[in-house]
Formats: structure tokens, C-alpha cells, sequence
């Protein structure tokens, strides 16, 4: 499971990535060339020793950039 939380009051555009209920890390969006980057990995990225959730968490950052559509809040979950 992963969850998105778009992050207001700071100059910042980008969300919070929450993976398995954990520590979050943080995405941030560049407005002017729309590149989408890890601007902090979580702590459960650490630990599993690469950046599997950070990386999903940009593309889907990505994803809704493109179509210019950021919700406040958004989850996926798969199997």
C-alpha cells in the first residue's frame, strides 16, 4: 500500500509518500520543467536497502502531473 498526501502552508510542490503505514518520505514536483524528484527517502526505502516505494510513489507523482490532476490525498494498493 501506498499513500499520497499533497503538501500545504510551504513553497513546495509535492507530496508525502506514506509506504505500509510507515515513515513518510517526500516527493517534490519542479513547476517550471514538470521533472518529478525523491527529495527524501522514507525510512522503510532504507531498510529494504533500495527505493521501491519512493520510485512508485514518482511515478505516480508523475503520472498525475501529466494529466494535471493533484489531489489533495491518494492511495494504491496492490498484491
Amino acid at each position: 500500500m501506498l499513500k499520497l498526501i499533497k503538501i500545504f502552508n510551504s513553497g513546495i510542490l509535492g507530496y508525502w509518500y506514506i509506504p505500509e503505514n510507515r515513515d513518510p518520505g517526500m516527493i517534490e514536483i519542479d513547476e517550471q520543467t514538470g521533472e518529478v524528484t525523491v527529495a527524501i527517502e522514507s525510512n522503510y526505502d532504507k531498510e529494504l536497502g533500495a527505493p521501491y516505494y519512493a520510485n512508485k510513489a514518482r511515478g505516480a507523482v508523475k503520472q498525475m502531473w501529466d494529466r494535471g490532476e493533484l489531489p489533495s490525498e491518494k492511495s494504491f494498493t496492490w498484491w
